[in-house]
């Protein structure tokens, strides 16, 4: 072997043995029981469903199926109104809308009524009718409003059966005795108060200010629909935009409104958004373009944050008793 070949030799064996010392005062040099992993990956961290995913409600406007409504569900059945709805209905932890009239098992008076008779305004709606709006993922529905007692206390309070035997829940002020006047929902570990204002009942607005009061220390998120304003006029008024803002004021965080027939303004009042009308949903109003258009909202809300986040959705009312997707 030359000297090059044994120079050689030599710096690997030293290397060898240099690096077999650090090894050794590093192991002994160790705090006592600690060990050394190379993690592959970083496994993600635990989060309960109750508080990863978001919560989404649906609200849509005005619904009936009285009248035109009734005679189109007569010919091709219940489902028919709301066919083109059901899978985004679907979608939602929760959908509300605005029961604009009471369920019962009595004869209808405005079915073939002449529009603007008298007749044509007392409405009731077939006792399946409560069935329909659970199969279509339709689970609570406001009962505040100037319809719901057109066929008195005996129609409201078969209302009420007939919505807690499909599993339908209810709430608001019909301006008659009830207990039912608001509702709280619990949604992934959130409880949701709902709260309507009836501008058509004898000291409405107190009403609603005292079941505010009642359920506010129990509630996450308030929700006030509010049935008000003026038929087919598409600004609300600015008695109703201060009505709006001072149910913001006290807490509330999000409103909306039903009654005029056709979608209003939306406006976003201290970083809450007010929904003055949203139109129309299942209703036979033909008459007028505005009356045959409605709103779909939906809200996504972050059940860490309470943060929502809105989509709206164009509706058209079809002639043949359809409410569409018009987007």
């Amino acid at each position: 072997m030359n000297l090059s070949s044994i120079y050689k030799a030599t710096l690997l064996t030293l290397s060898f043995l240099v690096i077999t010392l650090v090894i050794i005062v590093s192991f002994y040099h160790s705090p006592p029981n600690q060990s050394i992993s190379i993690p592959l990956f970083s496994p993600p961290t635990p989060q309960s469903s109750s508080t990863s995913k978001a919560i989404k409600l649906i609200f849509a406007g005005d619904l009936s199926f009285d009248r035109y409504i009734r005679q189109m569900i007569q010919e091709d059945g219940f489902d028919h109104p709301l066919k083109d709805l059901k899978p985004l209905l679907l979608t939602a932890d929760l959908a509300i809308v605005n029961l604009e009239s009471p369920i019962t098992d009595k004869s209808s008076v405005s079915l073939y009524s002449v529009i603007g008779s008298p007749q044509n305004y007392i409405l009731t709606s077939p006792p399946q009718t409560a069935q329909t709006l659970y199969d279509h993922n339709i689970k609570l529905v406001n009962l505040g409003n100037n319809h719901i007692l057109n066929m008195g206390q005996e129609g409201l309070t078969q209302t009420y059966d007939y919505l807690t035997a499909a599993k339908v829940k209810y709430f608001g002020n019909p301006g008659a005795s009830t207990s039912h006047r608001y509702i709280i929902k619990t949604l992934k570990g959130l409880n949701f108060g709902f709260v309507n204002y009836n501008q058509f009942t004898p000291n409405g607005f107190q009403t609603a200010l005292d079941d505010l009061q009642t359920i506010k220390p129990l509630s996450d998120l308030i929700i006030v629909i509010a049935h008000w304003g003026n038929e087919y006029q598409t600004i609300a008024n600015q008695a109703i935009q201060a009505l709006a803002h001072s149910f913001i004021d006290l807490g509330v965080d999000l409103v909306i409104g039903s009654h005029p027939h056709v979608i209003q303004q939306q406006e976003t009042y201290k970083d809450k958004i007010i929904y003055y009308s949203l139109g129309n949903f299942v209703y036979d109003q033909y008459f007028n373009p505005e009356t045959q258009k409605g709103l779909l909202v939906e809200v996504d809300i972050n059940p860490r944050t309470k943060t929502m986040f809105y989509t709206n959705h164009n509706l058209k009312l079809s002639l043949t008793g359809q409410t569409l997707l018009d987007n």
